[in-house]
């Protein structure tokens, strides 16, 4: 057992090693003012946005603001701001945008007393304009429509796991809910003076009652408990990864924290009318795959899937790789490795040896195969789905090494790779599944979720599925940070709320934030067993 452990390790830390070019050009930070797990706090009183730490440490962020109301993030970290600018009057709001290093930039202007703001994941951005009972709808380049009217001064908004618009009408004591047409339905009445509005990874809504002193929970059905209570007029709220919950009280300066099991802790105090509040969300994102496993013949070949998704094309490397690997100490690889890649209906690529195809000059010379024997697809490819699949020229086996990289390595690229996942026969040994995956791009953490298919395969016709695959995460020194059996054994919540829970009890899943960083899944048999496996990783953003 310590011999096979230690092989396997040998092997995680190689595959560190490969692709040690395209760590270089993605891991460097572009995010020095913020950091993931910040939370942001608008205060209204002293015309700053402050950025509270993990641990409670308050620094501004933002300054020169007049009253500073409502906060989000886009999907690339940036933060929006809306400044209510109460003393000017109507006409005078404005929402800013503030890159990740606290650049300030007026995004839009003229507007009547804007609070809630909230992005939809088209990444167009909603405002609860207070004054004029509306609520205003942006697109990314500014332009501005009447997403809806005759409210009542709406203030916090949220968008709900479905696209839906939830929004706290202060005035009239009512929580509405508007589908993505616009269409409008009563969510909760009764309510005294909402203000304050989040919802959680799992769909609960949060509502900051300023008027009763509590904070109220909503379920997905609509039912509703009480998250919070005994506080002055809580407004602004948020909840983090862990389920905590944060609320800013307006009366008292204090944002408070609220733990799952309800324990209530002052967090940060000395604000100055705080109001809304909003937590610095992950924006890195998958950045490529290498899958290593024993490739055999017929159904048991190597086969990698992954999703670009986006508006615009994506720029990607698929390398096979066999002969190589012998230069790291791996037995029996892949003497001559083939590569097709297919879209939804046909091959649309193909390679043996890489130095043939016309393109192979523009491989970036730190990515090119080591062995003229091994086979790279450079291509450019719209949004959709995509298979890979390395197989043994004339039917011959070994180990072999599967890799897609995205070469657009910017966290504003247009599309990107959302779904990486790798099929293939799990052996024992030295012979299990290892993926090994890059989170870059972005501001310095993903959130995704990586799972090990196994019986649930047989519903697609593939035969000797891996009966109940093993799940283990390890960072790029090796280590296991995560490790599951059965799906739920551990995480069952936070993997239901991701929508793509395995369909099997006996498969395995890991939900994490992970760091800008290399990372390992390894994938194995319970009790040595050996099969066809899956590993995926999903980007949750």
């Amino acid at each position: 057992m310590t011999c096979w452990l230690s092989n396997i390790m040998k092997i995680i830390l190689f595959l560190f090693r490969i692709i040690p070019a395209i760590l270089a050009a993605t891991l460097t930070s572009t995010n020095a003012g913020a950091a993931v797990g910040d939370l942001y706090e608008a205060d209204f009183g002293s015309g700053n946005v402050f950025k509270v730490s993990p641990g409670g440490t308050v620094t501004s962020f933002v300054s020169g603001l007049v009253n500073p109301s409502g906060l989000t993030f886009d999907s690339k970290g940036n933060l929006f701001v809306a400044d209510s600018v109460f003393v000017a009057g109507s006409g005078s709001g404005k929402i800013y945008k503030v890159t990740p290093d606290g650049t300030k930039t007026l995004f839009a202007s003229g507007l009547n007393r804007p609070f809630g703001l909230a992005f939809d994941s088209a990444g167009n951005l909603f405002e609860a304009d207070s004054g004029s009972g509306s609520i205003f709808k942006f697109t990314a380049a500014g332009a501005s429509s009447t997403f809806a009217s005759g409210l009542q001064t709406p203030a916090g908004i949220a968008l709900d796991l479905s696209g839906n618009l939830l929004e706290n009408d202060f005035a009239s004591g009512t929580m509405f809910k508007f589908t993505p047409a616009g269409v409008k339905s009563t969510f909760a009445s009764g309510l005294h003076s909402p203000d304050g509005l989040t919802i959680d990874a799992n769909g609960n809504v949060f509502e900051g009652d300023l008027g009763s002193g509590n904070v109220f929970k909503f379920n997905t059905a609509g039912a509703r408990s009480t998250a919070a209570s005994g506080m002055s007029q809580p407004n602004g709220v948020a909840v983090d990864h862990f389920g905590n919950l944060f609320i800013s009280d307006n009366a008292t300066g204090i944002i408070f924290k609220v733990t799952p099991d309800g324990t209530r802790t002052a967090f940060a105090s000395g604000f100055s009318n705080p109001q809304y509040l909003a937590f610095q969300p992950a924006t890195d994102f998958p950045l490529n795959i290498s899958t290593r496993l024993k490739v055999q013949t017929g159904e048991n070949v190597l086969i990698g899937g992954f999703i670009v998704t986006g508006a615009g094309p994506k720029n990607v490397l698929i390398r096979g790789i066999g002969p190589s690997l012998s230069n790291f100490g791996i037995a029996n690889p892949l003497q001559d490795p083939t590569l097709e890649l297919h879209d939804s209906n046909s091959v649309i690529a193909s390679n043996d040896d890489w130095q043939t195809a016309a393109n192979a000059s523009q491989i970036p010379a730190s990515l090119q195969p080591a062995d003229s024997r091994e086979s790279a697809i450079l291509i450019t490819l719209l949004p959709g789905s995509y298979t890979a699949i390395m197989s043994g020229k004339n039917g011959t086996m070994g180990v072999g090494l599967v890799e897609v990289y995205d070469l657009d390595q910017a966290a504003a690229a247009t599309s990107k790779l959302a779904n990486i996942s790798t099929r293939g026969f799990v052996d024992t040994g030295d012979n299990v599944m290892i993926g090994g995956f890059i989170v870059g791009g972005g501001n310095g953490s993903a959130r995704v979720i990586v799972r090990a298919i196994g019986p649930s395969l047989t519903q697609f016709g593939v035969s000797g599925a891996l009966a109940d695959p093993t799940l283990e995460l390890h960072d790029g020194n090796g280590l296991t940070i995560a490790s599951n059996d059965n799906w739920k054994d551990t995480q069952q919540v936070e993997i239901e709320a991701t929508g793509i829970p395995p369909s099997n009890d006996l498969e395995s899943a890991i939900v994490a934030t992970l760091p800008s960083g290399a990372y390992t899944a390894v994938v194995a048999g319970k009790g040595s067993a050996t099969g066809v496996g899956l590993v995926e990783v999903y980007d949750l953003k």
